[in-house]
Order: C-alpha cells, then structure tokens, then sequence
C-alpha cells in the first residue's frame, strides 16, 4: 500500500509575482492547457523555514486587465480559474474578483503572506 505523503502548514510571504503569455515561456502550450489558457501568474513565496517555492496560475488576460473566471468548457481551465479566483479572494482582495485588475495590481502581490502545504515530495499554496 502506497503511503500518503504527510503535509504540514506553514507561512510564506509573496517575494515575487509576474504574469508571462504563455508562449513566452514555452515554444509548445504544455499539455492540459486549453486555447482559452493564454496567460500566467507566476508567484514567487519564502517560506518561513526559508525555501522557496514557485507556483503558477493559468488564465487569460482580458485587455481591460481583468480576467474571466467562467469559461465555455467546463474542464481543468475552469478549474483553473476558479482557483486563482479563491486565491485572490482569499488572501489579496476580499470582494469582487471579476473587477480586479490582476494586471495593474500584480505588483501589489508582493509583500503578502499566505500559507503554503509543504508535503515530502511536492509544496503548494494552500487555497481554501
């Protein structure tokens, strides 16, 4: 029997937060990611026991800034958003993610704290 690896909460502060088109980090979309996922938020944490960990959104960019968090197919981008949604309401903004400008704001992404999952093998930002 495969045993589950044992995760641990922690805190972490944002050191870094950038958004990147997708094809400015790959020359091929990675497979999962659908046409409507043309954008990336990647965000750089410190823990408090001083690792760092890199995690990364998957959205698309509207021009006003802002971003769709339904999409047409209900598949993993949707998934995808409605986290990066949960994320931000839960440690940036409080109120209304579909207002948000996520372009304009990145910068003030820094400088937060939020918690992170640490397990054995894998980290991640806990997002309720």
């Amino acid at each position: 029997m495969m045993e589950m690896s044992r995760l641990e909460k922690i805190s972490a502060l944002i050191e870094d937060a950038k958004i990147y088109k997708i094809s400015d980090l790959w020359k091929r979309k990675p497979s999962g990611l659908k046409f409507n996922d043309t954008d990336a938020l990647i965000v750089t944490l410190k823990t408090s026991d001083g690792d760092i960990i890199k995690e990364t959104f998957y959205f698309c960019l509207k021009p006003d800034g802002t971003f769709n968090v339904d999409t047409v197919s209900k598949d993993g981008s949707h998934a995808r958003r409605l986290r990066l949604a949960r994320f931000l309401k839960h440690y940036i903004i409080k109120d209304n993610v579909r207002e948000y400008n996520l372009k304009k704001e990145v910068e003030t992404l820094r400088g937060k704290e939020v918690t992170v999952m640490k397990g054995d093998s894998y980290d991640f930002i806990y997002v309720p």
